[in-house]
């Protein structure tokens, strides 16, 4: 069942072990899947001083969330996509593998014209007119509902009112410090955590009915090494540290190791 608002905070610096841009983009890759089985609803990337990739972060976690067939109106040719390949497929609600839509079915489209009205592609053989309560201009993404089979006419609706995890939407933020103030609730994640037994657990579960923010470190360091150097002090900015991976047997853990350990965990009492 649905709870509340949950939100990741990953770093600017996720991509920092390699220099090899399919590694990269697989890796990305692995945050959006981690996000999407877990019913993640925004992921917010805050910025490392020690290394920004959160334009080219921010542009694979977009385009994995947008279904295949708009992505041609969404992302032109770029370099910084040429691996998108390797990026697995997330399967979503939103992103459906049938191409004739049935009455009250949700769908993500773009608007592709506006003469006597607003047309969308839907991933359908062809546009589909829209009623719209508002302008919508060409280009952009929409949120439809399907009301009419023949003919095949759709709504504008508000993916908050979708009863099904409908993906989840990116956001490039400041320091990590200013990026925490910012959350209503937060689980900051370090090997210096208190281990998830029974007793947190059930402080947990209390927590997730509310919006959430889940924070971790980069590759290289830990949230509290990170908000030092900022000069904030973790205590006062998280509610919960919690260490996921106890008795790890690596002498590090990838940032999207620890997003999958902890998501799958907290994913118990969500």
């Amino acid at each position: 069942m649905r709870s509340g608002y949950l939100s990741v905070i990953i770093p600017s610096s996720l991509t920092s072990e390699s220099k090899d841009q399919r590694i990269k983009t697989y890796k990305v890759g692995q945050i959006a899947r981690a996000a999407s089985i877990f019913r993640v609803d925004r992921i917010i990337i805050y910025r490392d001083p020690q290394y920004d990739d959160s334009k080219f972060i921010d542009l694979v976690l977009r385009y994995a969330e947008t279904p295949q067939y708009l992505r041609k109106h969404l992302f032109p040719l770029m370099d910084e996509l040429k691996y998108a390949g390797v990026i697995p497929p997330l399967r979503t609600p939103h992103h459906p593998l049938r191409s004739s839509p049935e009455v009250g079915e949700y769908r993500e489209g773009v608007v592709v014209g506006s003469d006597e009205g607003a047309w969308v592609d839907i991933g359908t053989e062809g546009p589909v007119p829209l009623r719209a309560d508002r302008t919508v201009r060409k280009g952009e993404r929409v949120t439809v509902r399907i009301f009419s089979r023949r003919p095949l006419q759709v709504e504008l609706w508000d993916r908050r009112q979708i009863p099904q995890y409908w993906g989840y939407q990116t956001e490039v933020a400041g320091a990590l410090g200013e990026t925490l103030k910012a959350q209503s609730l937060v689980i900051a994640t370090s090997r210096k955590g208190n281990i998830v037994d029974e007793r947190l657990l059930a402080q947990l579960q209390k927590a997730m009915k509310e919006s959430v923010s889940v924070a971790f470190g980069s590759p290289t360091r830990g949230i509290e090494d990170i908000l030092h150097e900022e000069g904030c002090t973790l205590s006062d900015l998280a509610d919960y540290l919690i260490n996921t991976i106890p008795d790890q047997g690596t002498a590090t853990v990838r940032t999207e190791e620890a997003v999958f350990a902890t998501l799958s965990i907290l994913n118990l009492v969500r």
